[in-house]
């Protein structure tokens, strides 16, 4: 880096439109066009937005508006790097994201935003969030109409004491908003930025050109990346720059005020633990440095989140609690609402919460001493006996695989974890705390018992997180040896009954005929199955007749697209009309409009249950089962013989290039009187049947 390093004073604009921006390149200076600036992933998310931060939010745009409106203000240095023609801010991410929505404001307001200035604006962007990247971009794009601004909400019923969100509730209105945009933490504080913006701004008028006046100190570091050592050096010299060492500094006094560790041995704390041993554990198993404080504070948000749904606590809070007892009360017919439902209201949203953004995990979400020595446990079990390097030879699906087959390594450098990693990554970890010895087949067994049943669930809120969580805790009493205790003990937990039923049913047969398990569980392993197979044991008789399954399922049903043999040998089963599955009118063939099965996946979501399983997947497989796996024999011995099939259908069955050439949608419409059938080609709405082939 260039020690004498000088700054050039610049605002917004000039910034973005690259106005005497220079940097070194091999000793000689010269103009380096910017393509955009880049919020860059080791920053935090853009938190002069967040509700708690409001006073200061208010006193910075007071301070812009003045300079508007009377003398220049200087925000101090914008420093960061430059590399392939994108500036990377180290430090100025805030004052920039709050200066490029005031930018867009004004312009907004007083009717500025032609292509050019677009085109300009949208070289601010975020490299954290896709969501926050396609956010700022369709603000700049589409926007909202100024003189169309929503009506205001209110904080109470009375409707005394507005909520100023004019501004945001248009933009969330906006048919190009996402409404999964709120759960993004930092659109969600821009929202609030510019809700702020609208109460100060609202009056102002052409004040375009004083947005000028505006100004910061730009540096640029020369030659020196955003990168893992100026990660380290910018920790050398004390600035803060995660949300965990924030974190660890007051969860730390908050230990010593509630007296947690009063005798602990200096060794076994948690702040020595955490700057030693647990350090060194997440210092080995994270390749990129700059991201391992932030895999720490995920880990440690997932034990708080456990906790909330293992204890049913919550730290107290007067104004939500009453908040919450406001709202739910409105919903209510009775008007009734007891402390517990407010709590397990305000547990669900804080899980939701910390889910949605781990930078929000606080001090007093480990609200007891169990959560806390739980937190102890989590780290303690994945520093000690090499346990962070588990491995996991099944397919978990659900589980996206960076690191070859360690759910521990996984779960540390994923983003953003799903609910159900989070379940799978809890049910390893109980595991662990359960079995000082590690057997790899017990392991494995409850790896894929837990598997099955966190993949064939929907676990997609707080509410059946808990669930799932409760159901793993009461599981892994027998997780050493989970056949033998789904099969002698009885389950509470009703989440995912079904699913935990067929794995009982399983347990059965593997504690009754040991010889079963190697085909049971090559069934669960195939990617049409995917653990759900209780359509298999309906047609199961004898261990042959699963292995016949397996090899019907290989050779036609593992592949997304299944094939128009398929498809013809099923209607010839039973009534022959498997298609009604599903129906509507197509007006525009005036027909009745069916589908001959899409994909895979709508086959297994359709044909393995119910009536259509009974009617018309089983007997197809049994057949298939019975003659060697031969669909085209099948369709070669159907005759239509009595004549009560309408000659199209009998086409279908017999003439294989209908469907081939003709049908490569899936899709198809009959007439009322059933004498003729038009195929709707590649298209699922045909304009009228001139698009379509008729069969007669």
């Amino acid at each position: 880096m260039n020690k004498n390093q000088t700054s050039k004073k610049l605002s917004f604009l000039q910034l973005l439109s690259n106005d005497g921006i220079q940097c070194c390149n091999c000793g000689n200076y010269e103009i380096q066009p910017l393509n955009k600036i880049e919020i860059p992933i080791i920053q935090r998310d853009f938190a002069q937005g967040r509700e708690e931060k409001k006073e200061l939010r208010i006193n910075f745009l007071k301070a812009l508006l003045g300079a508007i409106n009377d003398k220049e203000l200087e925000l101090d240095f914008v420093y960061g790097s430059i590399k392939d023609y994108t500036f990377q801010p180290l430090d100025g991410q805030q004052r920039l994201t709050t200066l490029f929505l005031l930018h867009w404001y004004v312009a907004m307001k007083e009717n500025r935003l032609d292509e050019e200035l677009k085109n300009l604006l949208k070289k601010f962007t975020y490299e954290t969030r896709t969501s926050s990247r396609e956010f700022c971009n369709e603000l700049i794009n589409d926007g909202i109409v100024y003189n169309k601004l929503s009506e205001t909400d209110y904080y109470d019923k009375e409707e005394k004491k507005p909520k100023n969100n004019q501004l945001s509730k248009t933009i969330i209105d906006s048919s190009w908003f996402f409404l999964s945009w709120k759960s993004d933490p930092t659109i969600k504080s821009m929202l609030n930025v510019l809700d702020s913006i609208h109460l100060l701004f609202q009056n102002t008028n052409q004040i375009w050109e004083n947005l000028n006046k505006i100004t910061f100190h730009f540096i640029e570091l020369q030659n020196f990346g955003l990168s893992d050592d100026l990660y380290i050096k910018m920790n050398a010299r004390g600035k803060a720059l995660t949300d965990f060492e924030n974190f660890k500094a007051k969860f730390e006094q908050y230990i010593k005020k509630e007296n947690w560790e009063a005798n602990a041995d200096i060794k076994e704390t948690f702040s020595n633990r955490i700057d030693n041993l647990w350090m060194d554990l997440f210092w080995n198993n994270v390749s990129d440095k700059s991201k391992i404080d932030s895999s720490i504070l995920k880990f440690i948000v997932n034990t708080a989140i456990v906790a909330y749904a293992q204890n049913k606590e919550i730290y107290y809070d007067i104004n939500e609690i009453e908040n919450i007892r406001k709202e739910l009360e409105l919903k209510s017919k009775s008007g009734n609402i007891s402390d517990d439902q407010i709590k397990n209201e305000r547990i669900a949203r804080r899980i939701v919460e910390l889910v949605n953004d781990y930078s929000l995990l606080k001090y007093q979400d480990f609200v007891n001493l169990d959560a806390f020595n739980n937190l102890k446990k989590w780290f303690d079990i994945y520093a000690n006996n090499n346990n962070a390097n588990q491995i996991t030879t099944i397919n978990l699906w659900d589980f996206e695989k960076q690191d070859n087959n360690y759910i521990f390594k996984d779960f540390i450098k994923i983003d953003k974890p799903s609910y159900k990693q989070r379940v799978l990554f809890y049910a390893q970890t109980q595991y662990l705390f359960k079995n000082e010895m590690v057997s790899e087949n017990s392991f494995m067994n409850w790896m894929r018992v837990v598997r099955n049943i966190v993949y064939n669930s929907t676990i997609d809120s707080a509410q059946t997180f808990i669930g799932a969580i409760n159901l793993i805790d009461e599981l892994s009493d027998g997780s050493n040896n989970i056949y033998d205790f789904l099969f002698k003990k009885s389950v509470i937990s009703t989440f995912s009954k079904a699913q935990v039923e067929e794995e009982k049913r399983k347990a059965k047969l593997i504690y009754n005929d040991l010889e079963i398990t190697s085909i049971l569980f090559e069934l669960e392993d195939t990617t049409f199955c995917e653990g759900a197979i209780n359509w298999c044991l309906e047609c199961y008789d004898e261990i042959n007749k699963l292995e016949n399954i397996k090899d019907i399922i290989d050779t036609h049903l593992n592949e997304n697209e299944i094939s128009n043999t398929f498809r013809r040998a099923l209607l010839t089963i039973g009534n022959n009309d498997f298609y009604n599955y599903w129906g509507t009118i197509s007006y525009n063939t005036d027909t009745h409009k069916r589908c001959l099965i899409e994909n895979r996946n709508e086959l297994k979501t359709v044909l393995t249950k119910n009536q259509w399983f009974n009617n018309y997947f089983k007997p197809l497989i049994l057949k298939l089962c019975d003659n060697e796996n031969n669909l085209q024999s099948i369709i070669v011995e159907f005759n239509n013989k009595d004549k009560t099939m309408p000659n199209w259908k009998y086409r279908l069955i017999k003439e294989s290039e209908l469907l081939d050439k003709y049908c490569e949608g899936h899709y198809f419409g009959f007439t009322e009187d059933n004498s003729k059938c038009y195929l709707f080609r590649n298209k699922k709405r045909p304009s009228s049947i001139d698009e379509c082939v008729e069969v007669v």
